[in-house]
């Protein structure tokens, strides 16, 4: 498999995915709370929604060793991708927050 048939099949993926169930990060959010909410007690702190797309590619991991089923590497390494992505923007947000105070 070359890395343009990759690129394109995870973009045909995150794109039907998109159509059917809605705003991918936004849903890796909802489900952060409420696993958060679920699992509070057991928790140091809160699930980040960048997360759980790493959790959903292990189950995918997972699941992998069972049969080879080509959808199950694709679905991960969409989520892996996805996960990249959502944390690497988090990260800059939290930068981008942080006030710097010129030196004197």
């Amino acid at each position: 498999m070359t890395r343009k048939n990759l690129h394109n099949r995870l973009e045909e993926l995150e794109l039907s995915r998109q159509d059917q169930y809605g705003s991918f990060e936004e849903n890796m959010q909802r489900i952060a709370s409420s696993w958060s909410i679920l699992l509070d007690k057991h928790l140091i702190s809160p699930i980040e929604g960048w997360q759980v797309p790493l959790l959903y590619a292990q189950a995918k991991i997972i699941r992998s060793t069972h049969k080879f089923k080509e959808d199950s590497y694709d679905d991960a390494l969409a989520y892996i991708v996805q996960a990249h992505d959502m944390h690497k923007k988090s990260e800059e947000d939290d930068l981008s927050s942080v006030e710097t105070k010129p030196r004197t």
